[in-house]
């Protein structure tokens, strides 16, 4: 839960206190239309629950979803990523449920907190599901142009001292091409990106390292003692060489 203490400026001094749940799934979005022809995995989990408990389990999990359980027999929805574009199907009804995405760790997070509140209310549910190879790599090739851009940032700012001295010694820099003009010019900007990006790297590295862990755990294959190589991977960062990691690496 994030706490937020808000104060005006103006008097006299009051102080009000605002509460907003930071749900597992915090970054998903409500969305009317999905793409049936991505490589989709698989959850199915079954029980003696009511559609009110499933449905309260999944506004638990996700934002947007009505506090008041939609009528009918048979509910569905879907959900779209606002950071990777990556999408989920939520269909579910009295004593069970099914969600589909292209994001395995969406599913093992959906999985493993449903299984935590089922528990809490002593509700016994069983569980399966079908994973597609498929899916991680659609999921990294998602994640790449993000990745792809924040690593040629850092690219760009380990230059831009040596090109401002170049400028100062070179009254004519149209030797230069474009790409190194283009740094001069924009240097300011440049480093003021660079200043966040280690949240956004943090950020990109940690989902995709939660995709490594989530894929093999699905295969009962605890992977964590590998996550040094993955990022040594990352560190020398190339698409098909990340994807080759995930498709051989195993215990």
């Amino acid at each position: 839960t994030l706490q937020v203490y808000i104060t005006p400026r103006i008097q006299p001094k009051t102080c009000q206190l605002k509460q907003y749940q930071i749900k597992p799934l915090s970054l998903h979005r409500r969305t009317h239309i999905i793409d049936s022809e991505r490589p989709m995995n698989t959850l199915k989990l079954s029980g003696k629950f009511s559609l009110g408990e499933v449905h309260s389990w999944i506004g638990y999990c996700i934002p947007e979803v009505p506090d008041k359980c939609p009528s009918g027999e048979t509910i569905t929805m879907f959900f779209q990523s606002t950071f990777l574009d990556t999408q989920l199907e939520c269909n579910y009804r009295q004593g069970a449920v099914e969600f589909r995405s292209d994001n395995i760790s969406t599913i093992s997070i959906l999985k493993d907190v449903i299984t935590k509140l089922a528990t809490q209310r002593k509700i016994a549910v069983n569980i399966t599901y079908e994973l597609n190879e498929e899916s991680i790599p659609h999921s990294l090739r998602l994640i790449h142009p993000k990745l792809d851009e924040q690593l040629l940032l850092a690219k760009k700012v380990q230059l831009i001292d040596a090109l401002k001295e170049l400028s100062m010694h070179e009254p004519n820099l149209d030797f230069l091409s474009p790409e190194y003009k283009d740094i001069i010019q924009n240097a300011d900007k440049l480093q003021a990106a660079f200043k966040l990006q280690p949240c956004h790297l943090e950020r990109l590295y940690g989902m995709i390292t939660d995709l490594y862990i989530d894929k093999f755990k699905f295969k009962g294959l605890n992977v964590k003692s590998k996550v040094p190589m993955l990022l040594e991977v990352l560190d020398n960062y190339e698409l098909e060489t990340l994807v080759d990691f995930f498709e051989i690496s195993a215990v």
